[in-house]
């Protein structure tokens, strides 16, 4: 029981530590926002910067409290393991590291809120330090302040690159709301104006620290690819890659196009950013828990190992199921608590199968399901094929799917009784990602028929694919052998990020004006499809 709640609170510290990177970002953005950005200026009409103000010193108030009680959680759940795992009291942890970081923090971030609720001059030279002191002890937990060779040049390098990330990544929340509370064009195409220039600066600030980071801690080309470090590290420059991309097309928007129609386009693009941008921070945060790949030399996956594990195979759709018999004897072994014989009266013997072909079928099982899925959203996407539009039916597929094969010892293929499925944590969550694949099927089918323009029910299937994939970039496997978590981390991270840009490409399809619909509403089914192919290559032996 031990083991598992030390488990349990090993996952939330990885939780606690992405949330924290999140509300820090959007801190600091928000300080740069509301002292630089959305400043008064004859350019925009001052009833309306002042609404912009005043809703951003609020958001800037609510980071700031989210900030202290994630941090404040965070600080109990590391101490919670610290003290079972090493077996001390809490007077050993009051000195630790993490402890003394996460304290400064929890009471920068507080004073942070207090300050945004006050005087605003005050604030003008207050914020400022507060945010200093943040990064600073932000700083005396990552990879950087663990070395020994070169720290004061990584401490810098770092800290450049948290705060660009902050000023641009978590600023983006910031615009848009100003977007939607200045009620003139002229406001909003100022404060766009001044966000864009200050998040060009950042974005090269971002790209040059994080180049020389990844030099110093991948270390080698064979690293990016055979390290679960330098995975990750992929996966976030996929996703910059992506908000650079939107990025170019608000500038091109800006440049181009007269102010009136350029508004409701860049409303859009930047909310798409924004959901980006939070999962590279989230990707960021599950980096830190990685040891750098150039730390792991001899547990670097050669490209033979790579290409052993992920060369195209036919996918395995049987199930090998093995009955568990007795070591000493050989004889099938009864289920706990079994009363049912056979016609000769020997025990029932449940049906078990080799936990790895399981898998390796589940998930074969699984990428046909999501590949029809793709396949038939594009046919949909044609407007020829009429019953195409009823691709969302195949979630109950899926539902069903889960329930028979998820775990085959429990009911109703099992041998294990409805009860005890549901009392097993595992089992229950997986019944219960059947029931939302239900739902999801229900309200997608639903807002494909009546296609409602801003309906808010249609956004539960493009946030549901973009939370799906942040789960897969910041969830931890248990698994002990390096390189094999790294193989691991190889098929999952590459299906994470393209979901996430699924859940975003049909995000703007339905945000966007219709006569710009066209791509993102290609996009989203392509990503399906290289989700299923993924899905039908996975393998883990």
């Amino acid at each position: 029981m031990l083991v598992k709640l030390v488990d349990l609170f090993s996952f939330l510290s990885v939780v606690l530590r992405a949330g924290t990177l999140v509300f820090q970002s959007v801190l600091l953005g928000g300080v740069l926002f509301v002292l630089w950005t959305a400043r008064s200026s004859p350019a925009a009409s001052e009833e309306s910067i002042a609404r912009v103000r005043a809703s951003s010193w609020k958001l800037l108030r609510l980071s700031a409290v989210g900030l202290a009680i994630v941090q404040l959680l965070y600080l109990y759940v590391d101490s919670a393991v610290l003290m079972a795992s090493a077996d001390i009291g809490f007077s050993g942890v009051v000195g630790a590291n993490f402890f003394i970081s996460g304290s400064i923090v929890l009471v920068a971030a507080l004073f942070t809120a207090i300050v945004a609720s006050g005087n605003k001059k005050v604030a003008s030279w207050a914020l400022p330090v507060l945010t200093v002191v943040i990064m600073a002890a932000s700083v005396m937990t990552n990879h950087a302040a663990s070395r020994l060779e070169g720290r004061p040049l990584l401490i810098t390098l770092s800290s450049i690159h948290e705060l660009a990330t902050g000023f641009w990544i978590g600023g983006l929340p910031f615009l848009v709301l100003g977007l939607y509370r200045a009620k003139d064009i002229d406001t909003r195409w100022y404060i766009t104006e001044r966000f864009s220039r200050m998040a060009l600066f950042s974005v090269g600030a971002l790209a040059i620290s994080g180049l020389i980071l990844s030099v110093i801690y991948i270390g080698s080309w064979g690293a990016i690819l055979g390290t679960a470090y330098g995975i990750m590290v992929l996966a976030k420059v996929t996703m910059l890659g992506a908000l650079l991309i939107l990025g170019g097309v608000n500038f091109l928007l800006l440049r181009d196009y007269p102010k009136d129609q350029v508004m409701p386009r860049l409303r859009r693009l930047i909310e798409a950013e924004v959901g980006i941008g939070i999962t590279v921070i989230l990707t960021a945060a599950s980096l830190t828990s990685q040891p750098p790949a150039v730390d792991q030399v001899s547990e670097t996956v050669t490209p033979a190992q790579v290409w052993h594990r992920f060369k195209p195979e036919p996918p395995r759709l049987a199930y090998n199921f093995i009955p568990e018999t007795d070591a000493a004897t050989g004889k099938p072994l009864p289920p706990p608590n079994a009363t049912a014989v056979n016609i000769d009266g020997v025990p029932l013997t449940p049906r078990f199968i080799n936990n790895t072909i399981e898998s390796e079928s589940n998930h074969h099982w699984m990428g046909l399901v999501v590949l029809a899925m793709g396949l038939l959203a594009l046919l949909a996407r044609t407007g020829k094929v009429r019953w195409a539009e009823y691709w969302p039916l195949l979630l109950i597929g899926i539902a069903v799917f889960i329930v028979l094969f998820a775990d085959t010892e429990c009911w109703p293929i099992g041998w294990k009784s409805v009860g005890a499925c549901f009392a097993d944590p595992e089992v229950f969550q997986h019944r219960m990602a059947a029931l939302v694949c239900v739902g999801f099927a229900v309200f997608e089918l639903r807002v494909r028929k009546q296609k409602k323009e801003n309906d808010p029910w249609a956004m539960v299937f493009p946030l549901m694919c973009a939370l799906g994939g942040a789960v897969l970039l910041t969830h931890q496997h248990a698994i002990s052998n390096v390189k094999e978590n790294s193989l691991v981390e190889l098929s999952h991270v590459p299906m994470g990020v393209i979901a996430v840009f699924a859940g975003w490409a049909r995000w703007l399809e339905l945000r966007l004006p219709e006569e710009n619909r066209a791509i993102p509403s290609w996009i989203w089914p392509m990503c399906f499809v290289l989700i299923g192919a993924g899905l039908l290559n996975y393998r883990e032996m």
